[in-house]
């Protein structure tokens, strides 16, 4: 896209979506200075009658985040959710008591930050253009409960302009190492940005004592006592009955959690954080709402089955935690044929990612991905075999589409197909096979 067209005030959503393309999404500019500045133009830059959960962590944000609105909106609490990134559409980011965001409501949000960016001349980011749009709408719908989902890191992620009440981290692990650091406890130093001396309570999941060690250490620098932190199976104690059940023992107590559709190792963290908002808000919990709201809960592309003749499962790992993961879960389904279509991004550690899923699948059909930073096929494969898969097993197509269809007609009856790797990946396939 030109300079031209970047100066130039988009009409419908397909137009905004192309102009905040032209910004380039790939480009991170991190720091906060600018987003504060256009979002005090705005009015956004604080939500003081509202309570926000900020969610940050290397793997199941996007779960956690999801689990957590879901509950409170199905308790009836006006809540505003936005995640990142979307598969299909843009309106995936944004929604309002579990509704996404219609194209009418997007564009009158992108508009108010175009007048804002135009009026304080201060550029921003695709990532920041978007949290802001957000940030409009959560405000113009009067939303009780803001659950904002960190892009990257946190210390300097768009959404830390708000301080948050109760901040969730799920995992921590190594991924986007050149931005965050090379270690559990650097990496967690980013995470722990989202915790500020207003915040009220944080919840953790399961962490090394490396990742752990260091959270509790910068929660203490803002003033936060160690009872403050809630760690699960500690803190907030869970005894999970099965692969899709848990009963809550700690701090409240709530039996029969059922999580059909999204990874259980989450859903404790998202009902305690529910708790803890209805307890501030001063509301009497519905268990039946509030659980209902767990259960019916869903995400694309987390452990998510697209197709059940053949069994087709869309996820997006795409690094070693989140393959770890997938790999666990594929393992509670039983054992059986089982094939992969396999696309990852360059910039991700491609052999520790796939030596997660090592004995895994029977055979595996890499694609290629496009842009800047998408890795070849050729690339995934070498990293493949040095994993000791056979390459006789292994087989590579220009796209997500062609790989699938290939694994699809080889695919003997009763076994599964599993498509991993990336976001690009599972945007890729879906948008071929919606066509």
């Amino acid at each position: 896209m030109s300079s031209t067209d970047l100066n130039s005030r988009p009409g419908d959503l397909a137009s905004w979506e192309n102009y905040l393309n032209g910004i380039n999404p790939n480009i991170i500019e991190l720091g906060l200075d600018r987003i504060r500045k256009v979002a005090a133009f705005m009015g956004v830059d604080s939500f003081p009658d509202s309570r926000i959960v900020t969610v940050a962590g290397t793997n199941g944000k996007g779960s956690t985040a999801s689990m957590l609105a879901s509950a409170l909106t199905a308790s009836g609490i006006s809540c505003g959710l936005y995640t990142s990134p979307h598969i299909l559409n843009f309106n995936e980011r944004i929604s309002v008591n579990g509704v996404n965001a219609d194209e009418k409501s997007l564009c009158e949000a992108f508009s108010a930050v175009y007048d804002a960016v135009t009026e304080t001349g201060i550029h921003l980011t695709f990532f920041e253009y978007t949290t802001l749009a957000a940030f409009w709408l959560f405000r113009k719908n009067g939303c009780r409960v803001l659950v904002l989902e960190v892009g990257l890191g946190g210390r300097l992620d768009a959404v830390n302009i708000l301080d948050c009440d109760i901040a969730v981290i799920p995992s921590i692990g190594r991924d986007h190492c050149a931005l965050l650091g090379n270690t559990e406890a650097e990496i967690a130093f980013e995470k722990a940005g989202i915790i500020k001396p207003s915040t009220r309570k944080v919840l953790l999941g399961y962490l090394s004592d490396e990742a752990f060690g260091t959270i509790v250490s910068e929660a203490a620098k803002r003033g936060l006592s160690d009872s403050a932190i809630w760690s699960l199976e500690k803190e907030i104690g869970v005894e999970y009955t099965d692969a899709t059940h848990f009963n809550l023992r700690a701090p409240f107590a709530v039996n029969g959690v059922h999580v059909p559709a999204l990874p259980l190792i989450n859903a404790p963290l998202s009902l305690t954080a529910a708790l803890l908002i209805l307890q501030q808000l001063g509301e009497t919990p519905d268990y039946d709402r509030l659980l209902e709201g767990i259960r019916t809960t869903r995400l694309h592309g987390r452990v998510e089955i697209i197709s059940e003749n053949p069994v087709v499962i869309l996820d997006v790992a795409h690094n070693p935690p989140a393959m770890r993961y997938l790999a666990s879960m594929l393992r509670q389904r039983g054992d059986g044929v089982r094939y992969a279509v396999i696309g990852m991004l360059k910039d991700k550690d491609i052999y520790s990612s796939l030596c997660e899923l090592k004995g895994i699948f029977d055979r595996i059909f890499v694609c290629s991905l496009p842009g800047e930073r998408g890795s070849t096929a050729e690339h995934v494969k070498d990293n493949l075999l040095r994993t000791g898969m056979a390459p006789e097993k292994v087989e590579t197509f220009d796209t997500a589409y062609e790989a699938y269809v290939r694994a699809v007609s080889l695919l003997p009856e009763g076994a599964e197909l599993v498509v991993c790797g990336s976001f690009v990946t599972a945007e890729e396939l879906l948008r071929k096979l919606n066509a």
